[in-house]
């Protein structure tokens, strides 16, 4: 027999061998290959979840802003001459022209009220949209925010809701009408749960605007002890204050003390509402379909045979 048959012999005998073995029983407690077909896999759809396995709650526009081109604000805004003179130059052919008017325009006594009140009204072209929602993005980004001077977290019962003040600042007006362990537990008759909700309230008003706080305070004894009822429970005194703002500028000296949300989440629903406000008043985009200038000639050409030259 010549050597590559007896070679091939033996690979063939090799891999029955093989195939026998993984089809036998189990041996040296190894467990055999169940060869026998199997069903088709079912697939299920897994619904996404955000990195971190958190659901992302939706940012919602912020109604200070939204209202801004309500018709009831808008119908009551009283544009001057001077104003609008400054809006017809926006659409000037001389640059340095429309520059300037959006200079004046962007100037803190216009006031964003006005700006949204030329939008509303329409009747703007391309350059006049665009240079208004910049200047409107400027003002709304820039509109002071309401403070009260504290720090506070949740109370974390839920059968006494609220938040826990913890810290008080020097000289803004939490400190003259509230104590440490207060719970806060409605902002203009709206019940807070989370420190998140104080913050949207407080910072979506402006400064010098008076809110009126319900407040639970602990009662203590002479040695200042909690007072206790009998089944126990600390004792609480209901207390209203009527409380007007500081400007949320005040509190850049405490950085330090402050939670570190409460200037985003403000901004970020003032973004969006600006947002909204782009998406109403951004120049419609325009389709057209462009011809080239060789199907024009032969579009343009009578029908019928070509004539000889």
């Amino acid at each position: 027999m010549h050597v590559w048959s007896m070679t091939r012999t033996l690979a063939v005998c090799a891999a029955l061998w093989a195939v026998a073995s993984v089809q036998a029983a189990p041996w040296q407690g190894g467990a055999a290959l169940d060869l026998a077909p199997k069903p088709p896999l079912e697939i299920r759809a897994v619904p996404a979840v955000p990195r971190g396995g958190f659901q992302t709650v939706p940012i919602t526009a912020a109604p200070e802003v939204v209202r801004l081109w309500s018709p009831e604000v808008s119908s009551a805004v009283r544009l001057s001459s001077t104003l609008l003179a400054s809006v017809a130059d926006l659409d000037s052919r001389e640059f340095a022209r429309r520059q300037a008017a959006s200079a004046k325009l962007s100037d803190p006594s216009v006031t964003a009220e006005e700006i949204f009140a030329v939008l509303v009204r329409g009747e703007l072209s391309n350059e006049q949209l665009e240079r208004l929602l910049s200047i409107a993005h400027q003002k709304v980004m820039s509109l002071p925010r309401g403070a009260l001077g504290l720090r506070m977290q949740p109370s974390g019962d839920l059968n006494h809701p609220g938040v826990e003040v913890i810290l008080l600042i020097p000289k803004m007006p939490a400190e003259k009408v509230l104590k440490l362990g207060d719970r806060i537990e409605k902002i203009d008759g709206r019940p807070i749960a989370t420190s998140t909700d104080l913050v949207e309230i407080i910072q979506s008003k402006l400064p010098g605007e008076t809110v009126r706080l319900n407040v639970a305070r602990p009662l203590r004894d002479e040695r200042g002890r909690p007072r206790l009822n009998e089944a126990q429970q600390g004792v609480e005194e209901q207390l209203t204050f009527d409380v007007p703002l500081a400007s949320a500028t005040e509190l850049e000296q405490f950085e330090d003390r402050m939670a570190p949300q409460s200037r985003s989440v403000i901004l970020e629903r003032r973004q969006k509402a600006l947002d909204d406000a782009n998406e109403r008043f951004s120049p419609r985009t325009i389709k057209s379909t462009v011809v080239p200038v060789a199907d024009r000639d032969l579009r343009s050409r009578p029908a019928g045979p070509p004539t000889a030259p």
